[in-house]
């Protein structure tokens, strides 16, 4: 049995200390933030469940099943579908009445053409980013997914199982620096362990492993990059969408969508829109075209006035972040052991797998509770 210490209560950090716990060692979660669940979190206001952004879950997909697995009780949810998911400037994915469109829309789906229109806001939809297709047949196979319980839900079931098993997770405990006997926290105190899994973002993490080994550090999170964006949530007593899951701007990377649209046991009236302005700043893309977070804001709000008429008017709650990580890459694969002989694994989206966003974070961090004997010296 080894002490393990995971950095982060996030997906990857839930789902790694689940795994961890599972095999037999003594786990205990830090979390900086004064709450769990990273960017899956979300508040309960108004009958309203308000998260940082929108995004669907993959029907089977590593969250989805670790759900299902904790718990007795399934969770209802319904996928988006096509007919009503609108891409600016070019019509519905799915029209209705119009086989032959269907039909073409649904074969470049298929081959994943990148200067199709419809392919490219399909694909924003999906993952936030153009340019990666992997979610595209699955969106095209109605399997993603918006839940009746929200994020704040799901990450709950990942709590309560931590809890239920006796995993201590202590919240306001930000880690400064990484040593051989474990971590120092700010503030002083220090905490032993025998293997750390970092799941506290890819920038904390090359923080923190840089302060061990500068070099090696350098040559893991080379070219290593994240993208943020501004979002605004609100929630609304009025259905300014008329109808529609979903609008897709693929030529500004912005989307609006309405969850109680897709999900109606949400709510029994009005709007939970959820939009989306996604790059822009100088460093995040080679296309910069805002100076600062809050311009790029200005334009989201914009785009609402434009799609959502009349919103401002109808607001019975709403949440806005100006700058929120959306996705973290590497050009380099970041291999989830890199650093296993310092007795520390990664977990998170970043980290090499065969998914991606919360699937990719959930499955790295099952991968690493799972293989703790990996970092043991």
């Amino acid at each position: 049995m080894a002490r393990v210490l995971v950095v982060g209560a996030g997906l990857a950090g839930l789902s790694a200390a689940i795994d961890a716990s599972a095999n037999g060692h003594h786990v205990v979660v830090l979390e900086r933030s004064s709450k769990v669940g990273g960017r899956g979190t979300s508040q309960n206001q108004e009958n309203f469940s308000l998260s940082y952004g929108p995004h669907f879950i993959e029907k089977k997909g590593p969250l989805w099943q670790l759900c299902r697995r904790l718990s007795r009780r399934k969770f209802s949810s319904q996928s988006i579908r096509l007919d009503k998911v609108e891409i600016l400037g070019h019509g519905m994915v799915r029209p209705k009445g119009d086989i032959s469109k269907v039909i073409e829309n649904k074969t470049a789906i298929r081959q994943s053409d990148p200067s199709n229109k419809i392919v490219q806001g399909v694909s924003f939809l999906s993952s936030w980013n153009k340019k990666n297709s992997i979610r595209n047949k699955a969106l095209l196979k109605s399997k993603l997914l918006v839940s009746n319980e929200g994020w704040i839900g799901l990450v709950g079931r990942l709590a309560a199982a931590l809890d239920e098993i006796g995993v201590l997770i202590e919240c306001g405990m930000e880690v400064d620096s990484i040593h051989d006997y474990g971590v120092n926290l700010k503030g002083g105190k220090r905490i032993e362990a025998d293997v750390i899994i970092l799941a506290c973002g890819l920038r904390k993490a090359k923080q923190l492993i840089s302060k061990l080994d500068m070099n090696r550090s350098k040559e893991v999170f080379s070219k290593s990059k994240s993208v943020t964006a501004s979002i605004i949530e609100v929630g609304l007593d009025s259905k300014p969408l008329r109808g529609r899951q979903a609008i897709v701007d693929p030529d500004n990377n912005a989307a609006i969508i309405d969850y109680i649209s897709i999900q109606p046991r949400l709510s029994a009236s009005g709007s939970h829109l959820s939009a989306i302005l996604v790059g822009g700043l100088k460093g995040e893309d080679e296309d910069i075209r805002y100076s600062s977070k809050e311009e790029r804001m200005e334009k989201l709000e914009k785009f609402l006035d434009s799609q959502a008429s009349g919103w401002r008017k109808h607001i019975v709650t709403q949440l806005k972040q100006e700058r929120i990580t959306v996705l973290e890459s590497s050009e380099n694969r970041i291999d989830g052991f890199s650093f296993s002989d310092l007795g520390i694994i990664l977990a998170g989206s970043w980290v090499d797998n065969e998914y991606i966003l919360s699937d990719a974070a959930v499955q790295s961090g099952r991968v690493a509770g799972k293989n703790i004997p990996k970092a043991m010296n």
